[in-house]
């Protein structure tokens, strides 16, 4: 009996100084989580939009310079960048945000024929290793004590390498004005005559004065 009593009182401490406890906790209020959440958000702004403009027609190269002046991205894919635009993905005089991609369409690059292959080599070759002004290089491919090719084949091969970015005529220009004055003496005057003359080089003004400020004339 005495064994059965202490269990009693026992738990009867236990259930008082239980009570005892939950009577000293003093429930702490929930703090409204939502507000302050809401607080840390950012305001977001619309960004503005821009006008998109239409470069159908256009080369894809240059399409791609007036779409990324107004701050668009450019997606040529594999077209030629010398061929002109038939398409693109958003409408010009549409409006969208800047960095938006445009995918531009372009025409297919019809395949060289022979001539046009052989006259771009020639020229490229003639370039490799002497100096020739636009004018010149043109003379050489088509006269008859030169290359003889018809004049159609001469001037694609030309502009193929203008468009390439192959060919430099200011630097030409430049190389020949140092020719010159590494074979004999000149005068400015005299050798910017000789740089524009058709009967000499044949470069164009702007050309010849290049040259000759590379040259320290």
């Amino acid at each position: 009996m005495a064994v059965a009593a202490g269990v009693v009182v026992i738990s009867s401490l236990s259930v008082a100084l239980g009570s005892s406890r939950r009577s000293d906790i003093t429930p702490v209020a929930s703090k409204p989580l939502t507000s302050e959440v809401d607080a840390e958000k950012p305001t977001k702004t619309s960004e503005p939009l821009v006008t998109v403009p239409n470069v159908v027609g256009m080369s894809g190269g240059e399409a791609t310079s007036a779409l990324s002046a107004a701050g668009f991205t450019v997606d040529l894919g594999s077209g030629d960048p010398t061929m002109p635009v038939i398409a693109q993905s958003m409408a010009g005089g549409s409006q969208a945000a800047a960095g938006t991609t445009v995918r531009l369409t372009v025409e297919e690059k019809p395949p060289l024929s022979i001539g046009q292959q052989n006259a771009l080599r020639s020229a490229a070759q003639y370039l490799g290793f002497m100096h020739f002004s636009r004018a010149g290089l043109l003379k050489q491919l088509t006269s008859e004590y030169g290359e003889g090719y018809p004049a159609e084949d001469a001037e694609f091969a030309i502009a193929s390498l203008e468009q390439a970015g192959k060919v430099d005529w200011n630097a030409e220009a430049a190389e020949a004005a140092q020719s010159y004055l590494d074979m004999m003496a000149f005068s400015r005057d005299g050798l910017y005559d000789q740089l524009t003359s058709e009967y000499g080089e044949g470069f164009t003004p702007e050309q010849a004065n290049a040259g000759l400020a590379a040259v320290g004339y």
